[in-house]
């Protein structure tokens, strides 16, 4: 049967809504994501993952522009990545704590989803995620989670390689097949929009790089290749490459 993003995102937020966890597909990985804090923390158990990582977002160029706080150019970078460009990113920037949304959250699981005044969030991670914050974000509730797979095991590119233990922890798994920017890397490229740095190496970060040295004269460095550094995450490239 074909994939029916309408239905299928719908029966997803119900699940979500009755403190349940589902395993979700975007167009850079499969992630596992919850809205009732019980449900985050058991994501946090199965995943083996450090108390100290937080949870993103799980967003859209309308979320981001209402919850994110950036001046204009900025605001005009990430247009122009993620909507003139159509490409995925996740994006790290000051919040706006008086929005609905976050004064919903309880304060643990705000705590677990911020570092200083920074919040992170998956924008344009394709049309099953646009439909499901769309809906979520209609009925009050911010998507929160991860990637979906063991911690450090890398995010993964189809259900198959997800390990059987995070999927069982799902009370629905929406199986979209192979993601559409599982190569070179799965993840998101993560940016810290606020410093104009790069956070982590992800998918489709060579067409990020060169826009930001073309247009906007910010020069980033060449991947190294998960062979190298597997992660992708910036801060831990000095210990991976001799």
């Amino acid at each position: 049967m074909s994939p029916n993003i309408s239905t299928d995102a719908q029966r997803v937020l119900d699940i979500l809504t009755n403190g349940g966890i589902a395993i979700i597909p975007s167009s850079v990985g499969y992630g596992i994501v919850a809205t009732d804090p019980c449900a985050l923390a058991r994501i946090y158990t199965v995943k083996q993952r450090a108390p100290h990582k937080r949870h993103a977002i799980i967003g859209s160029y309308p979320l981001h522009r209402a919850l994110h706080l950036l001046p204009s150019e900025k605001q005009e970078l990430t247009r122009a990545l993620t909507v003139t460009l159509d490409l995925p990113l996740g994006i790290i920037a000051p919040y706006r704590a008086d929005h609905p949304l976050l004064r919903n959250l309880d304060a643990e699981t705000l705590s677990q989803s911020t570092v200083g005044h920074t919040v992170a969030m998956l924008v344009n991670g394709g049309p099953f995620q646009e439909e499901l914050v769309r809906l979520a974000t209609a009925a009050g509730k911010l998507v929160l989670g991860s990637s979906a797979n063991i911690s450090g095991q890398g995010t993964k590119a189809v259900v198959e390689e997800i390990e059987e233990e995070v999927r069982r922890a799902a009370d629905v798994v929406v199986d979209y097949g192979r993601v559409r920017y599982g190569k070179p890397r799965a993840s998101s490229t993560m940016v810290d929009v606020g410093k104009m740095a790069l956070v982590r190496f992800g998918a489709c970060y060579e067409v990020i790089r060169d826009v930001m040295k073309r247009f906007y004269g910010v020069f980033w460095p060449e991947d190294p290749g998960r062979e190298v550094l597997f992660s992708g995450r910036l801060n831990e490239m000095s210990a991976s490459i001799p």
